[in-house]
């Protein structure tokens, strides 16, 4: 496994085969991603940008609105930042795991509306899996209340969290849970784990599974969703219900597991990373 850093704009992971499988680019956009992600034999799976919502790159997390401002969409003449504060460190640990630590300023119009501290590891498994471990800590330090929130859920929204676009063009998309149910489309029901699957156009199967902490606040947690032709969006959505409120000094941790897989989903292989 090889990291390449190109100092203050993106992080590359490459394994033992010579294919980058993912970089985290935490300088050219709104808010840090990972794009592309990639199978072991290269195949790019995730998509940057999308007419659709071209705010949409790859794997992200961001809550929508932090005490009003909005840090999702970027098409309000106001809208929040996520600014990587210094070099991101990355680090090739004994396990042959990469970390990588940051600190993350939510701003906007150049002010700190909350502080991030953010921790990702990843390895690359021997069955051709690519396994992410994030952990995310918000506030702590700020002098105000702060309310992390959503659109309430109509026919949309109750979005936010740790999300992942896919290619447009997978075929026989679906969502998976852990409970056996299989799925087009969820709005804000909740799991143990949740994923998203299908098969590229040239017949490689893919898939991306979320599986939240059980130390999370709201676990198990509300997923959010579609699968379908032209639109594969899912991740899960710990305000779908409801915001959360942060009181002067508090921490709000958040921590989730995420499996990409050069197959469809298992349940069984799944529930061992529980």
């Amino acid at each position: 496994m090889r990291i390449t850093h190109e100092i203050g704009q993106w992080i590359g992971l490459t394994d033992d085969n010579g294919i980058e499988r993912l970089c985290y680019d935490y300088a050219s956009a709104p808010k840090p991603f990972i794009h592309p992600l990639r199978l072991p034999d290269g195949t790019t799976i995730t998509e940057h940008e999308p007419a659709d919502h071209t705010w949409h790159r790859g794997l992200w997390f961001a809550f929508k609105f932090v005490n009003g401002i909005n840090y999702w969409e970027e098409r309000d003449e106001i809208f929040g930042y996520q600014k990587t504060l210094h070099v991101p460190h990355a680090i090739l640990r004994a396990d042959r795991f990469i970390q990588t630590y940051s600190h993350v300023s939510w701003e906007d119009r150049g002010e700190e509306r909350i502080g991030e501290h953010r921790d990702w590891r990843c390895g690359f498994l021997e069955d051709g899996a690519t396994l992410l471990k994030w952990r995310f800590t918000l506030g702590g330090d700020d002098p105000q209340d702060i309310t992390l929130d959503r659109t309430p859920f109509t026919t949309w929204g109750g979005y936010g969290g740790l999300f992942v676009r896919l290619k447009n063009d997978l075929e026989n998309p679906r969502l998976v849970f852990d409970d056996g149910t299989v799925t087009t489309r969820c709005t804000g029901e909740r799991y143990k784990w949740g994923g998203i699957e299908g098969t590229t156009p040239d017949g490689k199967d893919c898939a991306v599974v979320f599986l939240p902490s059980p130390e999370n606040t709201r676990y198990p947690e509300p997923f959010y969703g579609a699968a379908k032709t032209d639109y594969n969006f899912f991740g899960p959505a710990p305000l779908f219900h409801e915001p959360i409120v942060l009181k002067n000094g508090e921490t709000f941790t958040y921590q989730v597991k995420v499996l990409v897989l050069p197959r469809r989903i298992n349940p069984d292989e799944i529930n061992t990373y529980l």
